[in-house]
């Protein structure tokens, strides 16, 4: 194609994005969250839910459901053709197998872009046309990834520091061991050797590896853990200046040394791979879903909750929020709705569902505020997008307690009670009493005629886009 042809279709792309904005009939929505947190399989159950929402019950808090006015969705183009599909098939084959399984984890970025077609319930839409179409983009990528926004707010001198910060914590200190042991052995003053700072680099990865194993969150830089199309290319291999003699003058690096090559990578990495991504995928959002697996944290004790609360804190700091008015959303998007929601609720009693909201609360206070004070709307909810496990009774020792009932990973009958969720930030005693095991619960069986079970997906829906398809 002619570079005038090329010209040209972007122009029209362009025309097409103005219009829709213009109509206020085009969402970007940011599903965001860490790796565990269940971004594929949110995103496969939003779609499965408006795929089936026109011809089942599945969303009784949904209002152009509720009110019969939501005709259908279909899959479209998506409008970047350089990106993956989003596999949703492929998840939903997944998911209604024998037995059934979970969709893959993200493994690079992909795509989806629905049309949510519906009547008009009000207002000059209404006057204008008897059905309207709501065009939803849909973005996923790995968590791991994500972790990566904050460095660029960190030189390489600043992220060695935070680095070495990290690794007195008494999990990090013990992983590091090894990685410490063999950086000491560096000159880092020294010729710069490719070969050495190779092997020294695998081991930096190894402990990003057993830190994630460990259930920690902050695991940067996130592509030495998910590298996708970068694996075995040079810059990806550096470490932080660990066993620098204390003290040292940053601004005296010698040029040609194992620091300056060390500083160099990060740097490319930084100004080459977190930049681009940023810039391609992170700055014209409208409304985004902050997905948070508390449950797991709890589980591993309390260096992996911190550092979840740390994470989730950090990372909003690099998305745009404010009221999205109509020349805003022209030139400079911005999100205006935002939900916190703690996945995986199905993992509880319903009785600690409203527990496990105010823990979550309690871990975004300080973000929450900021963010609303910048006029975004923000909801905090609980949910789970596809319902692993049902609620029953069970006696025990002469009390009648709630229990969930499913299956577990290898596809054994479980029946539980998973223990109380706190309602704020435990305190330390808390780590040393805590009697819960929240569990890992294999799909339930589904069939092509109803839509996936759910928690509070119609809910979300409505918050984030029922006001756009009135």
């Amino acid at each position: 194609m002619s570079r005038q042809g090329n010209l040209l279709d972007k122009l029209q792309t362009r025309a097409r994005v103005v219009a829709n904005r213009l109509s206020d009939q085009h969402v970007k929505l940011a599903v965001t969250g860490l790796s565990g947190a269940g971004k594929t399989a949110f995103i496969t159950s939003l779609i499965n839910q408006l795929m089936e929402g026109a011809s089942t019950s599945s969303l009784p808090f949904f209002s152009v459901c509720k009110q019969s006015r939501f005709i259908g969705a279909k899959r479209a183009v998506q409008p970047d053709l350089r990106l993956a599909r989003f596999e949703y098939e492929q998840a939903m084959e997944m998911l209604r197998g024998n037995p059934p399984a979970w969709p893959v984890p993200t493994r690079g970025v992909s795509q989806i872009r629905l049309h949510l077609r519906y009547y008009p319930g009000s207002g000059l839409r209404k006057l204008v046309s008897n059905r309207s179409t709501l065009i939803l983009d849909i973005l996923d990528y790995p968590g791991e990834w994500l972790l990566d926004l904050p460095l660029l707010d960190m030189n390489f001198a600043q992220w060695t520091l935070y680095c070495q910060q990290q690794m007195q914590g008494s999990i990090r200190q013990e992983l590091s061991r090894t990685l410490r042991e063999q950086a000491s052995k560096l000159d880092w003053l020294a010729p710069g050797d490719e070969l050495q700072l190779q092997k020294l680099a695998e081991c930096f990865r190894q402990y990003l590896r057993d830190c994630k194993e460990a259930g920690l969150e902050l695991i940067q830089p996130g592509r030495f853990v998910l590298p996708g199309e970068l694996e075995g290319a040079p810059i990806l291999q550096f470490i932080p200046a660990l066993g620098l003699p204390g003290g040292f003058d940053w601004q005296q690096v010698p040029i040609g040394s194992n620091l300056s090559l060390a500083m160099d990578r990060y740097n490319q990495y930084r100004d080459k791979v977190i930049k681009p991504f940023y810039r391609a995928y992170f700055r014209d959002f409208d409304r985004q879903i902050v997905l948070v697996d508390c449950l797991s944290a709890l589980n591993k004790g309390p260096e992996a909750f911190n550092e979840l609360q740390q994470a989730i804190n950090w990372i909003l700091q690099s998305f745009h929020y404010g009221g999205n008015s109509l020349i805003r959303r022209l030139f400079s998007p911005r999100i205006d709705k935002l939900v916190f929601a703690a996945s995986k609720a199905d993992h509880i009693t319903a009785d600690q569902q409203d527990n496990l909201i105010r823990l979550l609360e309690s871990m975004i206070h300080e973000a929450r505020q900021t963010i609303h004070y910048e006029g975004v709307s923000i909801q905090t909810t609980a949910l789970a997008a596809i319902r692993a496990s049902q609620s029953g009774k069970a006696d025990y020792q002469g009390k009648t307690l709630s229990v969930l009932t499913g299956h577990d990973k290898q596809g054994q009958p479980l029946t539980l009670y998973p223990g109380d969720v706190p309602v704020g930030r435990p305190s330390p005693a808390f780590w040393s009493t805590q009697g819960f095991d929240f569990p890992q619960f294999s799909p339930q069986s589904s069939t092509e005629l109803s839509a996936l079970p759910h928690i509070r997906m119609d809910q979300m829906l409505e918050f984030l886009l029922g006001d756009k398809l009135r």
